[in-house]
């Protein structure tokens, strides 16, 4: 049985393994309603702690049951080994990276260095949860149509929008991304950036239409 590692300072890193099908540790999602796939290369706990970030949002939850997902994995093998997650719009298929440094996390999210909302997870499993709602947030945008990706590069060039951090700051797609993890994890979120948050529900109705 794998177990997780504790380092000197106390800090959680989980041991690196190969990614295995788990549909039955999927929930609240259901391989073949919500995603193609499902694997991880986590213990169970760990993998259904990061997961219980849907179970309270029945409305992502919803809308991907009408845009599954392709192959949904926690794992290391994202294209750069220093990023965090990583999606692709031709199938759909999105990796969460679990295996980052204890450095990769528990920042403030108000301070102005943050590199991205993920960074403000108090513990790696909110970290990872932060990273798949921002990976979630590229899939949605895609569901929500060309018009919503217009929306988006609008208020990115009308200079209206305070990206909440470095990543959400580097062009339209990624502020969108970035907007969506925050919509869902900081409740300051709204006043740190109004345009955003609105934009967030804006496109959330959008995706939940089609």
């Amino acid at each position: 049985m794998a177990h997780t590692e504790t380092g000197d300072s106390g800090t959680i890193r989980f041991p690196k393994m190969e990614p295995v099908h788990r549909p039955e540790w999927a929930s609240p999602l259901t391989v073949g309603v919500q995603a193609r796939e499902f694997l991880s290369a986590l213990p169970e706990k760990p993998t259904r702690e990061v997961l219980s970030a849907l179970a309270r949002d029945p409305k992502v939850v919803a809308i991907l049951g009408s845009h599954p997902l392709g192959r949904l994995e926690l794992s290391g093998r994202v294209p750069n080994p220093t990023w965090n997650g990583s999606y692709r719009p031709v199938s759909g298929d999105l990796v969460v990276n679990p295996f980052r440094p204890p450095g990769s996390y528990g920042k403030k999210f108000h301070h102005p260095a943050l590199g991205s909302v993920s960074e403000a997870g108090r513990t790696l499993p909110e970290a990872m949860q932060r990273s798949l709602y921002h990976e979630i947030g590229h899939h949605v945008l895609c569901a929500a149509g060309p018009e919503a990706e217009r929306q988006v590069r609008n208020l990115f060039r009308s200079g209206r929008a305070m990206p909440v951090s470095i990543r959400a700051g580097k062009d339209a797609v990624e502020h969108f991304s970035e907007s969506f993890s925050a919509y869902r994890f900081e409740q300051s979120f709204a006043d740190r950036d109004p345009e955003g948050y609105h934009m967030v529900e804006a496109i959330l109705q959008l995706a939940g239409k089609k």
